[in-house]
């Protein structure tokens, strides 16, 4: 069997994990097959397993204080607003409710479901603004995210919408 040597482009080149010169060999199944992750780990960490492993930056104690722009004031007043005005539509719709109802029956407690609804949401919305001004004004490093809080309030929204139509059937089948 008789090979034909082929110059190969640099792309198809790869740096060879199994010489320690540093040459290129050209990509292939053994070149690609290597275990990076073992390959760069420092040997100390193979010799003893119980080491401790290094901090990342995330995990690192900060040094140097936050530097806090005041526009970060501004988004979390920001932020508050649209928390506080998502609450007043849902306040607004249960009063609108309530005051076109009928005298008589069921259709005044649409509106009685949305109000404790919309006074949850300026609730969160206060405790989240103080909360993440103390964080601001004291430099915080950190996510200043909620992770649960909208996913509770998503789910208290959720249940009144099904509570509202739990009492539009119960009120059908009454009449």
């Amino acid at each position: 069997v008789r090979r034909i040597s082929v110059s190969r482009p640099s792309w198809a080149m790869a740096p060879s994990w199994f010489s320690r010169s540093g040459e290129r060999e050209p990509l292939t199944l053994r070149a690609a097959s290597v275990d990076l992750e073992s390959s760069l780990r420092p040997r100390r960490y193979e010799l003893c397993p119980s080491a401790p492993r290094p901090l990342s930056n995330a995990e690192k104690p900060r040094k140097v204080p936050v530097k806090v722009d005041p526009k970060v004031f501004f988004a979390n007043e920001r932020t508050f607003v649209a928390w506080v005005h998502m609450a007043l539509i849902l306040g607004s719709i249960g009063v609108g409710i309530i005051s076109f109802a009928e005298k008589a029956g069921w259709s005044a407690a649409y509106g009685f479901v949305l109000l404790p609804v919309a006074m949850a949401f300026i609730v969160y919305a206060l405790r989240q603004y103080y909360v993440r001004a103390h964080a601001i004004r004291s430099r915080e490093p950190g996510p200043y995210e909620d992770r649960y809080g909208p996913f509770a309030l998503g789910i208290i929204l959720i249940c009144a919408t099904v509570t509202n139509i739990i009492i539009h059937i119960a009120a059908k089948s009454v009449y």
